[in-house]
């Protein structure tokens, strides 16, 4: 939280920052079973606490996925009109209604009074215990103290409409039920400050909750107008609160409203001593910085977006969020060169969680994407297409690049990878050509043959000058035989480039159609290719298909097979016609 609460935690900061970092690698999960265990016997009780308010459609998944693991369940009802209490009791919830008082806090503070538990969790309707983490929620209330108790942050992973966008933080969700802890604030209610002003020490635990409330868009703006009342009546109240100015940032921008946003965030960040922040408290006070960036970027006033970001930097390198804003504000100035050292740091870091929420799926994914901008226009597109396939990786709906990517996953035997990529681009951009010629390659590698032969007739057909797909077409038409077909697609590529295949595939195509002085100028390409001289002059078929055979030992030698087989049947070829003539002779 931010610096209001930042006093009384520093008494426990090293206790919790060492729990943190003493969990290392996660404790093995284990699938949940398909009955859900019973509740655990042990000394420790553990209550769950709700308020809801017509809640019918999300109370269900809350209750059924924490089913077996609380002693009990305490549900304040603030005033529903439809069938929530119900639900709730059939659940075995105890009941008790509250009159609202547009207050979240003193809601939550009327379920701790009714809880009887030695710990208490607290939970919002939209919030689910997925099955995978049951076990791992088992064992840790297993190993819950009974004696110098602790309050605990859990992982809070709230879904959005796209999956990569995914953010996680951390939350307190659970502490102990004693004397003096309650919430506070109207809305964004917290525990926190109370948990530190008793001195309770904390720890971080690896158990996920999924906040499933703002995968909605018109939910988080439903939330955001109704949160923004609340929060002006709280401002009025504390005014110096810099996590009312914290929230009332974030809900003004979520509506749309940059500058109001933007004061806010100016007025929490006036409220923050400089450079007298620690551990979670600077996460807060950079968060508070790349926010007000990003306004700035977003209001048109890029000089102080560059500076604040930059500011954020300044106080931690490490930290993501300030590098992955300001690389994104670089990017938009085509300043890549700026860019890419920032870019590459960020692309090795291990992206941990922080109590300020954000999405690591997202960072990976579009420091890949612009990493790739920065390569390309460098000149280096192999760099560049390496990171779109790994972008590909970390966000599989994508598929803008989906040609290079494709072909990159070609290119490293992935071709499986390559055809799921590929298969998916095309449905989305049927009518490009390089997708489909990668397409065609892919189905080539795996037997597919007339399916690779339809995509490479449609490219063509979509580009007649298409270098990929002529190419590939005239090679695939070489395999099944058809060289009058082939011979001109081949050639027509081989305008733009004579790359050694087109070669390899032409020598083949004019010598066996008996045209020799058509092979020659091709073979003179494959000679400079593998840096080969001729030694003497081809005065018979045997000369040349010695020759033939020296080439495509060359190529052969540089992992070039294709082209030393066609070679080398070539070869053959001339030798047999040699025979025949010395028979006749």
């Amino acid at each position: 939280m931010l610096p209001s609460e930042a006093s009384a935690r520093k008494r426990n900061r090293r206790d919790a920052l060492s729990n943190r970092k003493a969990r290392g690698i996660q404790r093995k999960r284990f699938e949940a079973q398909s009955i859900w265990p019973k509740v655990m016997k042990n000394d420790v009780r553990l209550s769950l606490c709700m308020i809801v308010m017509n809640e019918e459609r999300d109370l269900p998944g809350c209750l059924q996925s924490t089913r077996g693991l609380v002693d009990e369940i305490i549900v304040v009802d603030t005033g529903s009109k439809d069938r929530t209490p119900e639900i709730a009791r059939e659940f075995g919830a105890k009941v008790y209604p509250f009159k609202w008082v547009n207050d979240f806090a003193a809601a939550r503070n009327e379920s701790i009074r009714h809880a009887t538990g030695d710990y208490i969790l607290w939970l919002d309707a939209d919030d689910r215990i997925p099955p995978q983490e049951r076990e791992n929620f088992v064992r840790w209330k297993q190993e819950l103290p009974t004696s110098e108790k602790r309050a605990y942050w859990f992982i809070v992973e709230s879904p959005k409409e796209e999956e990569f966008l995914t953010e996680r933080c951390y939350q307190m969700r659970v502490f102990p039920r004693v004397e003096g802890v309650r919430f506070i604030r109207r809305v964004h209610e917290s525990i926190l400050e109370s948990i530190n002003a008793l001195g309770i020490p904390s720890s971080y635990c690896d158990i996920t909750i999924r906040h499933v409330g703002y995968a909605r868009k018109a939910d988080m703006h439903r939330k955001a107008n109704r949160n923004l009342k609340l929060l002006l009546a709280a401002l009025a109240e504390a005014p110096d609160d810099p996590t009312i100015h914290w929230h009332l940032s974030m809900t003004y921008n979520v509506i749309g409203e940059k500058e109001k946003s933007a004061r806010h965030a100016e007025s929490l960040l006036s409220l923050i001593p400089d450079g007298k922040l620690e551990g979670e408290e600077r996460q807060w006070q950079i968060a508070a910085l790349v926010h007000l960036g990003n306004l700035y970027a977003e209001l048109g006033r890029e000089k102080e977006a560059e500076k604040t970001l930059r500011k954020a930097m300044e106080l931690d390198r490490n930290n993501p969020m300030s590098a992955f804003f300001l690389a994104r504000l670089l990017i938009k100035q085509r300043a890549y060169t700026k860019a890419l050292p920032i870019l590459q740091r960020l692309r090795e870091k291990d992206l941990q969680v922080y109590q300020v929420p954000y999405p690591q799926k997202a960072v990976k994914f579009y420091c890949h994407i612009w990493l790739g901008h920065c390569y390309e226009t460098l000149g280096k597109r192999n760099e560049a297409v390496r990171e779109y396939a790994l972008a590909s990786k970390v966000n599989p709906s994508w598929d803008e690049r989906g040609a290079e990517v494709g072909e990159f996953y070609l290119r490293e035997g992935k071709v499986e990878k390559a055809l799921e990529v590929l298969e998916r681009a095309v449905k989305i951009d049927p009518f490009n050509p390089s997708v489909l010629s990668n397409l065609a390659l892919a189905y080539r590698r795996t037997g597919r043959i007339e399916e690779a032969e339809v995509c490479l007739r449609k490219a063509v057909q979509l580009d007649p000058e298409h270098f990929d797909a002529l190419a590939n077409l005239g090679h695939l038409l070489l395999l099944k035989g058809k060289l009058e077909e082939a011979a001109p697609l081949l050639k027509k590529a081989a305008l733009s480039r004579m790359d050694t295949d087109l070669a390899a595939a032409l020598i083949f195509i004019a010598i066996l159609n008996g045209r020799i002085e058509e092979a020659l100028p091709y073979t003179e390409r494959i000679m400079e290719a593998i840096d080969k001289r001729r030694n003497k002059t081809l005065d018979t078929l045997g000369d040349y298909a010695l020759l033939l055979e020296e080439l495509a030992q060359g190529l052969r030698s540089k992992g070039r097979l294709y082209e030393a087989r066609l070679l080398n049947i070539a070869s053959r070829h001339l030798l047999q016609q040699e025979a025949i003539l010395s028979s006749v002779d």
